[in-house]
């Protein structure tokens, strides 16, 4: 147990040292807070080269410049989160605070940042824009960063109240906006847009399809309105553009939460598609799903954004599991549950170290690499000397290649949106036999995988606007 904290502690430290340089120039809070200058004390640190151990002293700021959420006298950070803990994604989200919990806790026990301690000032949203609004409100100057924002119509509510306070935020939504530059300066992306997953998606799908035998295929698409459901339908629809296939339903803004779902499922059903792309909430996607089940739809594969599937899906009982494991084909846009990389392995030994009963879930790690992305920008602040929220800011705005230790792609947060748009999605199959063998019951196809429409599409702006 002793070696491997070590090991991992040292991957992250390399994680560290890659990826975040930083600028000597200080950054000046625009928050409306004083600013205040705080010495901080060097820090020792120790890490392990293979089977030779050294010591190295790394000599802390000599001024630390701080605003909000940070308390150097007292030895803490304190990072926020909006996140929806009792709304239609409570399933996700939970595991993934867990995740972010399980990280910090590790971080904190390996020295922090700066010998400082990173806290969590966690709010249930309930995937509402008003209690998401007041949510943030609540703790915005309680915190430095938000590691975590759950939702795209709720996160764009809170865009410009994060720009103005220079407050950087993490979403549990992957939206193409995070990506244009010119949308949400301070919402960052992580992972693959959901119009490119799309395309990523669809040319897996259509390859098995042809590896069939079959030939051209159909495709029909539905999906929740806004820009969580339309981000997605503008990549189908532009795959199928691309790759001239006919679209014989498009039902795009169609599935409305707390509505019967039952007409979308006939639309779907009497379109005779091969290949359905649907974009919603768990919850509403089983409702499709079934319905169309119970009229003998089984033929066609099934794809959709990442929120759209839920691993309860084949767990015992459900009454879908057979049909989900036949007919899903599935994205990630972290590496899923037993993964080969060394984030996963750090990961799955928080778990069983800290959280045994935790059963196996993929939005655990997917909470560690939001914990990751954090910790670098904070890292990088604070070795700049300004862990003002600008400055956070800032410090994130030099990092070109944060590695995730494979648990998810690399990021590059500097240049234009072309430069920083992610490509690489997990592909993984639902799997009883996987959750039966102890798994997440997501079996992985490939890692860091680009569909040829995805890797060719020149992407310059969100896909879908407003």
């Amino acid at each position: 147990m002793r070696k491997f904290r070590i090991f991992a502690l040292l991957l992250v430290l390399a994680l560290v040292a890659a990826a975040c340089s930083s600028d000597s120039d200080e950054t000046t809070t625009t928050a409306g807070a004083e600013e205040t200058t705080t010495t901080a004390a060097a820090e020792e640190t120790t890490t392990t080269a293979a089977a030779e151990e050294t010591t190295t002293t790394a000599a802390a700021p000599a001024e630390l410049k701080t605003d909000f959420g940070v308390d150097v006298e007292a030895g803490t950070i304190t990072v926020g989160q909006t996140a929806d803990l009792t709304g239609p994604f409570a399933p996700l989200v939970t595991p993934i605070l867990a995740g972010q919990k399980l990280y910090w806790g590790w971080v904190n026990a390996n020295g922090g940042i700066g010998g400082m301690e990173v806290l969590m000032e966690t709010r249930d949203t309930a995937y509402q824009v008003e209690q998401h609004i007041a949510a943030y409100d609540e703790i915005r100057d309680k915190v430095v960063a938000i590691s975590h924002t759950t939702g795209s119509p709720q996160t764009l509510a809170i865009a410009d109240a994060l720009e103005e306070d220079d407050m950087i935020a993490v979403p549990a939504t992957w939206y193409s906006g995070w990506t244009d530059t010119n949308i949400a300066p301070t919402v960052l992306h992580l992972g693959a847009p959901y119009c490119l997953e799309a395309m990523s998606l669809l040319d897996w799908v259509s390859e098995e399809w042809a590896k069939e035998g079959n030939e051209a295929p159909t495709l029909a698409v539905a999906s929740i309105p806004g820009d969580f459901g339309l981000d997605s339908m503008a990549g189908a629809l532009k795959w199928a553009e691309i790759n001239g296939v006919e679209v014989v339903y498009d039902g795009s803004a169609t599935i409305i939460p707390n509505q019967d779902q039952k007409p979308v499922a006939d639309a779907i059903v009497a379109s005779g598609a091969n290949m359905v792309y649907v974009t919603t909430t768990p919850g509403t996607f089983g409702e499709v799903f079934g319905a169309a089940l119970q009229q003998g739809f089984v033929g066609a594969k099934w794809s959709g954004a990442g929120p759209t599937y839920n691993p309860a899906f084949i767990a015992e009982g459900s009454a879908i599991a057979d049909a989900i494991q036949a007919m899903w084909y599935g994205g990630f846009y972290a590496q899923p549950w037993g993964g080969d990389s060394a984030g996963m392995a750090l990961t799955m030994q928080l778990v069983e170290e800290f959280a045994p009963d935790m059963p196996a879930n993929d939005y655990v790690g997917l909470g560690v690499s939001e914990a990751m992305l954090v910790h670098a920008a904070l890292q990088a602040a604070y070795d700049s000397g300004d862990m003002t929220r600008a400055g956070v800011n800032a410090a994130l705005r030099t990092l070109d290649n944060v590695d995730f230790m494979g648990l998810a792609p690399n990021e590059n947060y500097t240049g234009s949106t072309s430069d920083q748009v992610q490509r690489a999605i997990t592909l993984y199959r639902p799997s009883v036999a996987n959750l039966e063998a102890g798994g997440s019951g997501s079996e992985i196809v490939a890692n860091d995988f680009v569909g040829p429409t995805a890797l060719g599409f020149d992407f310059q702006e969100a896909c879908y606007q407003f």
